[in-house]
């Protein structure tokens, strides 16, 4: 793998994933303000990669002065103590990060959490499965002490007033993406990405409507201008608005599909997620961690139809039923 000038004076760094099949996770490296966003995974390659790939772009990672980190998922975290430790560089995310505290106490509880949303979203029969997991569940999972918080529509840098923050809410709760103004140029994070959908769930141990965030935020982005797309993910591409719209509809027909499933009976999530087409891989081919997702998916879809009136919700014995107005 190897890195490329994007843009003047912007480079791409890919660092591989292990155990995804989306292969790597796009850094991007902003020379003038010596901004790195976001930082893969944590593993040997892309340690390996991120350091190669610098120096065959005519830097070094104590170049770096900030990390911008678009969300606190595991593959756009990784790096971000590595590089910090060698350069001295902040590590940057938006203010909502602040409470990892309560992140790591939800990781200490976790097992329990799922094996209860599990049977909630009429999934007792995984439990068995579940179990097996509970061991490297209960294990300490490693989190990053972020140095600058940022707000909506903050500067990343006082020395780079057109690149700013939007914070964009739905993929995860702390999501932003970066808008260049000057350029036109948007780095999207896992917020927009060029062919496959943005996973946007919810899980039963969660508050929140994150289908609502994300349809919000798809709107914000309406409003801005701009065409290049610089996303964590796939491949760069242009022409935003046209994507905007391709999601809003994806999310927009998937509710409908979850409207026709339930019919006129009462449905579980996982009934409601089994019948769903998903693109991927058809629900019977889908191993219990891919299912879990989907479920969680599904309801993210149920709240949010159940939130606007067009759904009911009940629950029987712990187990949450879905049923049409």
């Amino acid at each position: 793998m190897s890195g490329s000038e994007i843009s003047d004076g912007v480079w791409q760094f890919r660092l591989p994933l292990r155990y995804n099949p989306l292969g790597y996770t796009f850094s991007y490296y902003i020379v003038k303000i010596h901004t790195l966003v976001d930082a893969g995974e944590e593993s040997d390659e892309a340690r390996n990669a991120l350091k190669r790939q610098m120096e065959e772009s005519g830097h070094r990672i104590t170049d770096v002065e900030r990390v911008v980190l678009t969300h606190l998922h595991r593959d756009h975290i990784g790096l971000a103590d590595f590089v910090k430790s060698v350069s001295g560089a902040k590590i940057c995310a938006h203010e909502i990060t602040g409470n990892v505290a309560g992140i790591e106490q939800n990781w200490r509880t976790l097992y329990e959490s799922i094996r209860e949303e599990t049977r909630s979203f009429g999934g007792s029969d995984f439990l068995g499965l579940l179990s097996r997991f509970e061991g490297s569940l209960s294990r300490a999972v490693r989190t990053v002490d972020i140095d600058t918080f940022y707000e909506d529509g903050d500067p990343i840098s006082s020395d780079e007033s057109s690149i700013t923050v939007i914070w964009t809410p739905g993929h995860a709760p702390e999501h932003i993406c970066l808008l260049d103004a000057d350029r036109r140029t948007i780095y999207s994070g896992d917020h927009v990405l060029p062919v496959i959908t943005p996973h946007v769930s919810l899980h039963a141990y969660d508050e929140g409507d994150p289908l609502r965030d994300y349809m919000e935020s798809l709107e914000k982005l309406e409003r801005i201008e701009a065409e290049k797309v610089y996303p964590a993910h796939e491949f760069a591409f242009e022409g935003l608005k046209s994507r905007l719209t391709e999601l809003r509809t994806h999310h927009n027909s998937r509710a409908s599909e979850i409207v026709s499933i339930i019919g006129t009976g009462e449905r579980t999530v996982f009934q409601v997620a089994s019948k769903i087409k998903w693109k991927s891989r058809p629900w019977s081919l889908m191993p219990f961690w891919v299912k879990r997702m989907a479920a969680a998916e599904t309801y993210a879809h149920l709240v949010f139809l159940r939130n606007r009136g067009r759904i009911r919700e009940k629950v029987i014995y712990g187990i949450l039923f879905y049923g049409n107005i």
